[in-house]
């Protein structure tokens, strides 16, 4: 898979556990709901990208 593969999954899986958090410390509205979802599909999308640096490292 490429980087991008890495980062957009990356970023998709960011974007639920943003939410998902969200709901959970009791966050509601469409201001919070932006800033968890956006929050996490930037952390989601760098960690996606260090995840396929480190499986492609010997390459």
């Amino acid at each position: 898979m490429t980087q991008e593969t890495y980062r957009s999954i990356g970023a998709i899986a960011g974007v639920i556990t943003g939410v998902v958090s969200m709901a959970l410390l009791g966050f509601s509205g469409l201001i919070a709901g932006f800033c968890f979802g956006a929050g996490g599909a930037v952390l989601g999308g760098i960690l996606g990208e260090r995840v396929h640096s480190m499986r492609h490292k010997n390459r």
